[in-house]
C-alpha cells in the first residue's frame, strides 16, 4: 500500500506494462456509505464487469492479463483489505507484466473502471491538487506543538518550549511582582508561536487552521495571529497539549469532514443559482451532457452513487442517455453501461474539476450538473 502524494502520481504514470493493458479500479468503500464489506462488495463486482467488457475487444492475451487483474483485486478487496478510516481506494493492476498498486485515500472517490494502455490517474492527480492541507496549533503557556495535516496523514513540524516561571502564594508586592514577571514571560511564549505559525504559513500556505489546547491559549495567541491566519481559523478546540499524534488527526479529520460537507453544501448552492438564470449553469443528465459536448462545463458536480446506462457516438463521442443515431454528427451510438462514469471521464479529459457530492444535496436536480464557463 502507498501513500497519496506526486512522487507515487509519478511512478504510476512510468509505469511500463510491456504492452498489456492496465486495469484501473476506484472504489468508494465510505462506512457511511457501506456499513459493511458486502455493501461495496457488490459495487466492486458491478465494476469489475465493466472491465472485463472494456478487454473484451482487446484479444486473448490482453483478455487473460485483465482476468489476472480482475481476479486480483477481487481477491485483495475481499480477504487483505481492512478499511479502517479508508474511505476511497484506487487499485492498479497488469497481471501479466507484474505490476500491482493499491492507494487508500480519506474521501469517497467515485466509482470507475478503466482499461488502457496506462494506469487512470486522473482522478488521484485532481484528488491531490484540491485536497487542502491543514495546521494544528496545539498551544499552552509554556508550549506549542505545530502540525500538518492533508490526505489524512499528519506530521508534527515545528514545536515551542518556553520556561514560564509558576505563580506563588506571596502577598502585597511581592506576589504582584511575580504576576507581571510570569505575564510578561506569557505574552513572550505566545508571540514566539504566532511568529512560528506565521513562518510555517509561508513555507507551506496551508488553506485552514485549527486551534487547539487549553480556551484560555489558544484565545490570547489568537489575539497574536496576523491576519491572514485569523482568516484562516476554521474550528477551536479543547485538547490537552501533549496529546497524540493519533489523537491530534483524528480530531482533525472530524474537522476536515465538516467542512468537506459544507463544501458541498456550498457548491451545491451555488449550482441551484446560477442554474436557475438558465445561462451559467445546467442541471440533468441531458442538459448536462449536452454542455459536456459543446465544451462548456468548468466544474462537475455528480452524485456519488449516480449511475445511469447511457450512449456514446462512435465517431465524435458525444454522450447521450438514449438514442440510436448521434443528433451531431448522425453517426450510429454505443451502448455505454454507465454514461455518468464516461461523463466523468469526459470531464477530467477536459480539464473541468469534478466535485463528488457525497450527501443527498443534488437529489432535486438530478444528481448531476454544471456551472458552466459560458
Amino acid at each position: 500500500m502507498m501513500e497519496l502524494d506526486h512522487t507515487l502520481l509519478r511512478k504510476l504514470a512510468e509505469w511500463d506494462p510491456a504492452g498489456m493493458p492496465v486495469t484501473s479500479i476506484h472504489l468508494t468503500v465510505d462506512g457511511r456509505r457501506y456499513p459493511r464489506k458486502p455493501d461495496y462488495a457488490v459495487r466492486l463486482d458491478e465494476l469489475l464487469r465493466r472491465a472485463r467488457s472494456q478487454a473484451e475487444p482487446l484479444g486473448r492475451a490482453a483478455l487473460r492479463s485483465v482476468e489476472g487483474d480482475l481476479a486480483a483485486i477481487s481477491d485483495y478487496v475481499r480477504d487483505d483489505f481492512e478499511r479502517g478510516d479508508t474511505r476511497g481506494l484506487a487499485l492498479f493492476s497488469s497481471h501479466d507484466a507484474a505490476l500491482w498498486e493499491d492507494v487508500r485515500v480519506p474521501r469517497p472517490l467515485l466509482d470507475r473502471a478503466v482499461v488502457a494502455p496506462q494506469a487512470e490517474l486522473l482522478p488521484l492527480e485532481q484528488l491531490l491538487e484540491t485536497y487542502h492541507r491543514i495546521c494544528v496549533v496545539l498551544v499552552d503557556f509554556e508550549k506549542a506543538r505545530l502540525f500538518v495535516s492533508q490526505l489524512g496523514r499528519i506530521e508534527e513540524v515545528f514545536d515551542v518550549w518556553d520556561e514560564v516561571p509558576g505563580r506563588h502564594d506571596q502577598g502585597g508586592w511581592a506576589q504582584k511582582r511575580m504576576q507581571r514577571h510570569v505575564d510578561d514571560h506569557r505574552e513572550k511564549h505566545v508571540k514566539r508561536v504566532a511568529e512560528a505559525l506565521f513562518r510555517l504559513w509561508k513555507e507551506q500556505a496551508f488553506d485552514h487552521l485549527i486551534l487547539a489546547g487549553p480556551a484560555e491559549a489558544h484565545a490570547e495567541l489568537e489575539r497574536d495571529l496576523h491576519d491572514y491566519l485569523v482568516q484562516r481559523i476554521r474550528a477551536r478546540i479543547t485538547l490537552p497539549v501533549l496529546a497524540s499524534a493519533e489523537e491530534v488527526l483524528r480530531r482533525t479529520l472530524e474537522i476536515e469532514e465538516e467542512l468537506e460537507r459544507g463544501r458541498e453544501h456550498e457548491r451545491v448552492e451555488q449550482l441551484t443559482n446560477v442554474s436557475a438564470t438558465g445561462r451559467r449553469g445546467v442541471t440533468g443528465l441531458s442538459g448536462t451532457l449536452s454542455a459536456l459536448a459543446e465544451g462548456r462545463v468548468a466544474e462537475l458536480l455528480v452524485s456519488i452513487d449516480l449511475s445511469v446506462p447511457g450512449a456514446r457516438c462512435s465517431a465524435c463521442g458525444r454522450l447521450v442517455e438514449h438514442g440510436s443515431t448521434c443528433t451531431a454528427c448522425g453517426s450510429a451510438l454505443e451502448r455505454v453501461p454507465d454514461v455518468v462514469e464516461a461523463a466523468v471521464t469526459q470531464a477530467f479529459r477536459q480539464g473541468c474539476r469534478v466535485e463528488t457530492v457525497v450527501a443527498n444535496g443534488l437529489a432535486a436536480l438530478g444528481g448531476i450538473g454544471g456551472i458552466l464557463r459560458f
